[in-house]
């Protein structure tokens, strides 16, 4: 019996979860750019037919096609599903070959970069430019508020429940995420007046425990890719220039909030704030402190006094 597409992508996920023992959104990753990979080769019915198309030539066409339309983490993410899948197609024998080697490897280098930070105009702009007077503002206000003030992941804010609001004392807890560290901060006057504003006028009538869910008729909690889509359509209709190469999702806010914080509180306390389980994954945000590294910088020998 022929193996349909349907049923190896299962056999992939779980290879992933259970072989390669990585966490379920990770898994769910990889799904999504195997449906690209799928796509691209026509979506063919059976695995049968996938191998046959996935010869040296094509995954190379494939390869720098994808590449020259993406950037550094997305050919990363890519690759590794790629090269994943050759693999587990070879170890499952549906391929004679280990066509693995063909998919070249990613470098990114450790803080070889700058943090890409969203400008401060443009996230005054964007705040000013929303309409709070309907339901889809209130809570896309809520939600830009609290990416601006706390600096927190996407995900961190689709899964913000009603009991990590703690209205009395005055505290908001983030639940960590890629394996962070959980995130609890003050309660914020601004942005306690958007959550009470979105939850009291703009928010869907349900049960569910996440605070921001989707504006359909059937209220669901958000998706993957809703803040993201939210955010780049929200600065393309009021025109808001964002400099290049800068993110126009959340992580935009991230890097900005970062930025403004380092040099202004301890390497500690930027490292607690942005959830970050191994201090290293902050430094490269030191590199933004213009200020301060101008100090540590040893006079030329022969320049000016």
């Amino acid at each position: 019996m022929l193996l349909t597409l349907c049923a190896l992508r299962e056999q992939y996920r779980l290879y992933y979860l259970n072989i390669r023992n990585v966490c379920a959104d990770t898994a769910k990753d990889r799904l999504r750019y195997l449906d690209i990979l799928f796509d691209y080769f026509g979506l063919p019915q059976t695995a049968t037919e996938l191998c046959t198309d996935l010869t040296p030539v094509a995954l190379t066409e494939f390869l720098i096609d994808y590449s020259k339309r993406h950037g550094p983490g997305a050919r990363h993410g890519m690759y590794t599903t790629v090269r994943g899948l050759l693999r587990f197609l070879y170890e499952e024998q549906y391929l004679s070959g280990d066509l693995s080697g063909l998919v070249p490897s990613v470098r990114q280098r450790t803080l070889s970069g700058l943090p890409r930070a969203l400008p401060s105009s443009c996230i005054c702009a964007l705040e000013e430019s929303i309409d709070s007077r309907c339901s889809a503002g209130l809570r896309d206000s809520a939600i830009i508020c609290l990416l601006s003030t706390y600096g927190v992941r996407g995900v961190q804010i689709r899964r913000l429940r009603f009991e990590n609001i703690d209205w009395q004392n005055e505290r908001i807890h983030f639940s960590p995420a890629k394996r962070g560290r959980p995130i609890e901060q003050h309660l914020t006057a601004k942005a306690g007046n958007r959550l009470a504003d979105y939850i009291s006028k703009g928010r869907p009538s349900s049960d569910l425990p996440e605070v921001f869910l989707t504006l359909t008729r059937a209220a669901t909690k958000l998706g993957k890719t809703c803040l993201p889509v939210m955010i780049r359509r929200r600065l393309q209709r009021s025109e808001i220039p964002v400099p290049e190469g800068v993110s126009q999702g959340t992580h935009g806010f991230r890097h900005a909030f970062a930025v403004r914080m380092t040099g202004q509180v301890s390497f500690k306390e930027v490292v607690d704030m942005l959830g970050h389980r191994d201090p290293s994954s902050t430094l490269i945000y030191a590199k933004a402190d213009v200020q301060t590294l101008q100090q540590a910088a040893l006079p030329w020998p022969g320049g000016a006094l």
